[in-house]
C-alpha cells in the first residue's frame, strides 16, 4: 500500500466508536458525518408476535403494523418462504433468525440447478409492498443464513418506496444477500438503505438486474437509490461445480480448485447491476471483503459511479486487484484498497 492508503486504512480501523444498546450495535465514524446518516422510520404498533422455535411459515398481510419476531427461529424450515407477506404497508419486521436447508458442501450446480441433487430455493424474507408513494419496510435485528436469497423486498412503485435494513446479519447466502429484481412489474428495484449491518457471506451482494433490464452495465438509470452506512460486507467463495468452473477459470483467478476435481470455490461478487438499477449510490464508513475475482465476468467488479466516503475494500486474492480475473479493476474515489485481512477481522470482532 502507499503511505496515503495506509493512513486511510488506519483511520477506518481507529475511527469508529462502538455504541452498545440491548439489541443494537452501531459503528459511527468518530468526528465524522454521523449527522448525515439516514434516519430509519419509527416502527408502528405491534400487530404480530412470534417467539421460540417455529414450525409453520409466517405468511400474511401487514397493514401498517410491526411484526415483533424477537426470539423467533426458523431452523432448516422445509418451505421456501418462512417469513413472507404479499401485501405489506408501512411496517417493521423486528428480530428473528432464519436458517435455510442448503448444505454448505453443496455446489451451486446441486442446490440451484438441481444437478445430482434436489434443488433447494427460496428466500428467508420475502415482502411485497402495496402501491403507495410513502410505503416502507424496515428490517431490524434480523438474521438469515444458508438460503438461496437473504432478503427479497418487492416494490411496484420503485423510487417512491424504501426498504430500510438496520442491524441485519447474513451468513452463507448462496445467491443474493438482497435482490430487488424479478420478472414482473411488482419486482423492480426500490430505494435500499443498509445500516449497521454485518453481511458475512454473500455469493452476490446487491442484486438489481431484473429480467426485463437486459445485461450488465456500470451505472443504473433507475430513479431509486442505494445507501449503505457503517456496515461490513463479504462476498465469500462458495462451492461451484462443472456448470460454473473449469481449469481455465482457475488460471484466470476466477475459481479456486479443491481436493475434489469436480468442485471449485468462487463467488459472483458485489455488483449485479443493470440499466434498471439505482442511479444514486451512496456508501459511507463501510468495509467490503473480496477473496477472488468474480467467477462469471468482469461486470461484478465494476463499481457504479456514486458517493463513496471512508470505504475500504479488503482484497485477499492471489492476484493484484487491479488485474484480478483478467479485468481492469478501478476503485472509485473514496474507496481504499488494502490486502490486510486483519482490517476485516478486527471490524467483525468489534461488530460482534
Amino acid at each position: 500500500m502507499t503511505i496515503t492508503s495506509q493512513r486511510r486504512v488506519l483511520s477506518l480501523q481507529m475511527g469508529f466508536t462502538l455504541l452498545l444498546a440491548p439489541s443494537v450495535l452501531s459503528l459511527i465514524p468518530s468526528g465524522g458525518a454521523a449527522e448525515a446518516a439516514v434516519t430509519v422510520p419509527t416502527c408502528p404498533s405491534t400487530t404480530v408476535t412470534r417467539t421460540g422455535n417455529q414450525t409453520t411459515a409466517l405468511n400474511q398481510v401487514n397493514n401498517g403494523g410491526t411484526w415483533n419476531l424477537s426470539g423467533a427461529v426458523w431452523d432448516k424450515f422445509p418451505g421456501d418462504y418462512p417469513v413472507r407477506s404479499d401485501a405489506w404497508t408501512k411496517g417493521c419486521l423486528v428480530g428473528s433468525k432464519v436458517i435455510g436447508r442448503v448444505p454448505r458442501t453443496y455446489t451451486r450446480d446441486q442446490y440451484y440447478n438441481g444437478i445430482g441433487a434436489t434443488a433447494i430455493k427460496g428466500e428467508a424474507y420475502r415482502q411485497t409492498l402495496t402501491a403507495g408513494d410513502t410505503n416502507f419496510l424496515v428490517y431490524k435485528d434480523t438474521y438469515a443464513s444458508d438460503f438461496e436469497d437473504g432478503f427479497d423486498p418487492n416494490s411496484p412503485r420503485n423510487s417512491q418506496q424504501t426498504v430500510y435494513m438496520d442491524h441485519t446479519r447474513t451468513e452463507w447466502i448462496r445467491d443474493d444477500c438482497i435482490e430487488t429484481e424479478g420478472g414482473g412489474t411488482a419486482e423492480g428495484p426500490m430505494n435500499v438503505v443498509l445500516k449497521n449491518s454485518l453481511w458475512d457471506g454473500c455469493f452476490t451482494v446487491f442484486g438489481e438486474r431484473p429480467s426485463y433490464a437486459g445485461g450488465a452495465v456500470k451505472n443504473g438509470a433507475g430513479a431509486e437509490s442505494l445507501t449503505v452506512e457503517d456496515s461490513l460486507i463479504y462476498s465469500n467463495p462458495q462451492p461451484l461445480g462443472t456448470q460454473y468452473c473449469n481449469s481455465t477459470k482457475v488460471t484466470q483467478g476466477r475459481c479456486k480448485a479443491t481436493s475434489d476435481p469436480n468442485v471449485w470455490l468462487g463467488s459472483q461478487g458485489i455488483w449485479k447491476w443493470s440499466i434498471a438499477a439505482a442511479s444514486k449510490v451512496v456508501i459511507r464508513n463501510t468495509i467490503f471483503r473480496l477473496d477472488m475475482a468474480s467467477y462469471s465476468s468482469c461486470a461484478p467488479q465494476v463499481w457504479p459511479d456514486g458517493t463513496y466516503q471512508n470505504v475500504t475494500l479488503v482484497w485477499t486474492g492471489s492476484q493484484p486487484y487491479a488485474r484480478a480475473g483478467g479485468c481492469t479493476n478501478v476503485l472509485p474515489p473514496g474507496v481504499t484498497l488494502t490486502t490486510d485481512v486483519g482490517v476485516w477481522d478486527r471490524a467483525k470482532a468489534a461488530w460482534n
